[in-house]
């Protein structure tokens, strides 16, 4: 998170009266300052992430909603695409591909738990 925050205050010293929204996974999430006004002014309720982050956000699939609502409030707002968020997206599809071409019918219990275990290593180096 400490690579978001810096962008959003980088953003922010640029223009700081517009709600920078930002896609993580499967959410868009808004920071701190912004978080507050988007909570109070739509009621997206608030969480602490550590003592200098707090946040607020809704899932991926709800983004016109909140973006109306946003318009209808007059808030100014960017949302902000994020080079990792697409490389992460390949990463996770050729994950997926190659769970899908797994022989269950062929495979051992060692190969199994070997496959998951480099499906987790590929997920922490994704993140």
């Amino acid at each position: 998170m400490s690579k978001l925050l810096k962008q959003y205050e980088e953003l922010k010293k640029k223009d700081p009266k517009k709600i920078y929204i930002f896609k993580v996974g499967i959410f868009y999430n808004i920071l701190n300052e912004d978080a507050r006004l988007v909570s109070k002014e739509i009621g997206l309720k608030l969480t602490d992430l550590s003592p200098e982050i707090i946040k607020c956000g809704f899932p991926v699939a709800t983004l016109e909603k909140y973006t109306n609502l946003l318009t209808e409030h007059n808030i100014k707002f960017e949302v902000v695409s994020n080079q990792t968020s697409s490389n992460q997206n390949t990463s996770y599809e050729q994950i997926i591909k190659k769970i899908q071409n797994i022989n269950l019918d062929n495979t051992t219990c060692k190969e199994a738990f070997d496959i998951l275990y480099t499906i987790q290593q590929n997920l922490k180096n994704i993140q």
